[in-house]
């Protein structure tokens, strides 16, 4: 009788692969077995040929809907006589990158309609599960990926429970954080100062405090949230003058769609983002019947909002419950963290850090093992050039010439349509897939968004976002997560990359590193990295014209980058300047930075002239007008101007010029007010000039002419935002006609803070569709960010084909 041997690798484990495996082997009459090992999954199967064949096609066209194969190997092997099918308890030991680990799911519907449902025994239960949903990256703690190895390991299961997890045909067969009432985690409610709350229903007691406008931190899957009622604009204010965030946005969580279109337009495609498996935080424009109100208490000067759809079952019963005939609308919730560090996950943490801000918490006793932050994205309706790098397209098209093919695996409609500002829950820690071959390799990113990267062979691994790498805190979470990367994937480093930037952080450390582990040192200029994430990403191999739009970036010559043209060739491992924006002065050095109308004073007073910049600016332009006086640096004690060639600045000073934002308390605040600004239909203007000089710098000289120009004559503030939008587009879409004429290369990759910029992402691929915009392919960042959390997928990138030139 014939008998193969099936091994599966990717995300195979804890998402219900051997109930899948056993029914369809039953319905076919075979016999064999399967287990979980260190690779994946291990399937034995005996009996007629044309049964192993159906059940191997089942495995390639209609395996369970939270797995993710990547690999799937079938051999002939001896019959060994068996006579039932079974699964066989997971082997122990290490883990090997055959093992994908599942990012948390958000809860399914079936689980859903359990904890809603009276009759049944999960009714309001907040921890339950099934293999279909639930946690899974923030539980674990060693691999293979079974109870003992995770955090339930302290709870255990009772009959009912145990019955179903023994059960092939149940879903909850080795579902491994299977609770209910009887034997699971449970809630507690603790006040301001961490005691114990003596209440009858912790869930009903939370609801009551946030509809009084009290601010509870509620346990999620991967941290605390701050949480308060986000329709109260006096209670948001509280929350932002003790958070001490007053302008930056807050994400909001709403019950459903119907209630998140009480605040934000959500189109089909948003709807089916929100919906997924991952439930990131999208974000949303304006309903345009939202009160004003609500929009400055939420997210002030932004062109939208932030939304997350109840994702957990603690979060869907929170918005189920009714106190005195009133329930849950719209509520903030937002990380719970100090300043710039990592979510909180620990109540004694909790209380000593923002003991002060918080007026009571709910909590529970599943510990978690791997803390991880929301993923965070918007949609951007007509964008092309999509590559999906998780697999759950097929994964065909991701495995490289002469590697087994899976087979197809339909795809997730929803992953074709959001880009990624922050990777994180419901994303990582899934691997992606490449055609690059990478040795065991490590890369840092940068300091600000960080994240890190691990590759080995044909995967990589991004991590997900850490944070800002100024402190000791954000320090040690990003060491802790690591620490967990490389044992759980196997990879020992041969290969350690970094920015150039001497005095990042991210470069100290990866220096450091290199010496105690005699490994290579690869250092590689941040906006090189930038377009080479973009060419992993869509697995391009031929030369690329980069577009990098950013804030800060430091360049080989010392100065400040941050809006260039690149001409990236060798599959990502040279790179050549094209051209860039013409450097504009930071006169006040960090200060400019921090204050826009400072950055616009220098910046008038350069392009325009002292006189111009004196009457728009009084003292401010004074001082800059003095300073670039002496920009030389002749006089003794006159501060040197710095200038940037970064296009962050150039919507700051426009932001500052117009009179935005007068101090920045948050990254990107200006550009953000500054887009929140236009108008939803731009129309079909040319916008504001800049010109193109023959050596490829754009010259933004007559863009502030005409913006003053218009000033002066009265035009709107939302009608400069548009005319300098579409001008800034246009622009930049002529230099790379221009930079195809010289290269004779058409594909673009596009990268940089700045392409979150949901406007200007619009505008670039509308131009696309122009006559003539067929000369060029736009590639965009989708799965990994156009943020500096995206810059160490490039920079393995750009070093693996640096070291193999």
């Amino acid at each position: 009788m014939p008998a193969v041997n099936i091994r599966v690798a990717g995300t195979v484990q804890g998402v219900g692969f051997r109930p899948f495996c056993y029914r369809e082997a039953a319905q076919r009459g075979l016999a064999g077995f399967v287990l979980n090992d260190l690779g994946g999954v291990q399937i034995h199967l005996e009996g007629a040929s044309e049964a192993i064949k159906g059940f191997v096609q089942a495995l390639r066209t209609n395996p369970p809907a939270a797995s993710r194969i990547t690999g799937i190997e079938v051999r002939n092997v001896k019959e060994e006589g068996l006579q039932d099918f079974r699964i066989v308890e997971s082997q122990a030991g290490e883990a090997s990158q055959g093992l994908e680990v599942s990012a948390d799911l958000a809860t399914c519907r079936a689980c859903k309609r359990e904890i809603l449902t009276s009759a049944d025994r999960r009714f309001r239960y907040a921890f339950t599960n099934c293999t279909d949903c639930g946690p899974r990256y923030t539980i674990i703690g060693e691999l293979p990926y079974d109870r003992p190895q995770t955090v339930m390991r302290e709870f255990r299961m009772c009959a009912s429970c145990q019955d179903e997890y023994d059960d092939p045909l149940d879903r909850r067969f080795h579902a491994q954080p299977n609770a209910c009432a009887v034997c699971g985690p449970e809630l507690v409610l603790l006040d301001a100062s961490g005691r114990v709350v003596r209440c009858q229903d912790p869930l009903q007691k939370t609801v009551r405090l946030i509809l009084s406008g009290k601010i509870v931190a509620v346990k999620g899957l991967g941290g605390y949230h701050l949480m308060c009622d986000g329709t109260n604009p006096e209670t948001v204010a509280r929350l932002r003058r003790r958070k001490r965030r007053p302008h930056k946005p807050l994400a909001v969580m709403c019950r459903d769609l119907e209630q998140a279109r009480e605040l934000a337009v959500v189109s089909p495609d948003e709807a089916a983002v929100l919906t997924s498996s991952a439930a990131p935080i999208l974000l949303l424009s304006w309903n345009p019947e939202t009160p004003q109100e609500i929009r400055e208490a939420l997210a002030p000067l932004n062109p939208g909002i932030g939304v997350m759809l109840a994702c957990t079952p603690l979060h869907h019963l929170l918005f189920a419950v009714e106190v005195e005939g009133s329930a849950l609308g719209p509520v903030v919730a937002t990380s719970a963290n100090h300043g710039s560090e990592p979510i909180i996950a620990e109540e004694r943490i909790l209380f000593d850090k923002l003991g002060g801000v918080i007026d009571a918490a709910l909590a529970h006793n599943r510990s978690i093992a791997n803390r991880i932050d929301d993923s965070v994205g918007f949609v951007c309706a007509g964008v092309t050039g999509v590559t999906d790098v998780t697999g759950t397209k097929s994964p065909d098209e991701n495995v490289p010439k002469g590697q087994a093919r899976a087979g197809g695996v339909k795809k997730s409609a929803w992953i074709q349509k959001i880009h990624l500002v922050r990777r994180a829950r419901g994303f990582a820690p899934a691997p992606i897939q490449t055609r690059f071959k990478f040795k065991p390799s490590l890369a840092m990113g940068a300091e600000m968004k960080a994240s890190f990267a691990l590759a080995d062979g044909h995967r990589m691994w991004l991590s997900p976002h850490i944070g800002e790498l100024g402190g000791r805190a954000t320090i040690e979470f990003f060491e802790e997560t690591l620490r967990t990367y490389l044992r759980w994937f196997g990879v020992t480093p041969e290969l350690v990359v970094c920015d150039e930037h001497p005095d990042y952080v991210s470069t100290r450390w990866a220096e450091r590193y290199a010496g105690e582990q005699g490994i290579p040192l690869v250092r590689i200029q941040h906006h090189h990295a930038h377009a080479a994430a973009v060419m992993l990403e869509h697995q391009i191999v031929e030369p690329v014209i980069g577009l990098v739009l950013d804030g800060t970036g430091y360049g080989p010559d010392g100065s400040i980058w941050g809006c260039e043209l690149l001409h990236v060739t060798n599959q990502g491992g040279r790179y050549k300047r094209l051209g860039h924006l013409r450097p504009l002065p930071l006169v006040g050095g960090e200060q400019a930075i921090g204050k826009p109308r400072r950055m616009a004073a220098g910046v008038v007073a350069d392009l325009i002239g002292f006189k111009k910049a004196r009457e728009l600016f009084g003292k401010d332009g004074d001082i800059a007008s003095k300073l670039l006086e002496n920009e030389s640096g002749t006089v003794p004690g006159v501060l040197r101007v710095l200038r940037a060639s970064s296009a962050g600045r150039l919507f700051d000073a426009v932001a500052g010029l117009i009179g935005l934002v007068e101090e920045i308390t948050f990254e990107a605040q200006a550009p953000i007010a500054l887009e929140s600004l236009c108008p939803v239909d731009l129309g079909e203007g040319r916008g504001y000039p800049f010109s193109i000089g023959d050596d490829l710098v754009i010259d933004p000289e007559p863009c502030f002419y005409a913006i003053i120009r218009d000033m002066e004559n009265g035009v709107g503030l939302s009608e400069i935002s548009a005319q300098f939008h579409l001008g800034f587009a246009r622009v930049l879409f002529s230099w790379l006609l221009r930079a195809r004429e010289i290269t004779g290369v058409s594909a673009v990759a596009l990268s940089g803070g700045v392409f979150t910029n949901r406007t200007l992402v619009r505008l670039l691929s509308n131009l696309a569709d122009e006559p003539g915009g067929d000369l060029l392919s736009l590639y965009f960042p989708r799965l990994i960010p156009a943020t500096d959390g995206g810059l160490a997928a490039g920079q393995l990138l750009a070093a693996r084909s640096k070291m193999n030139l």
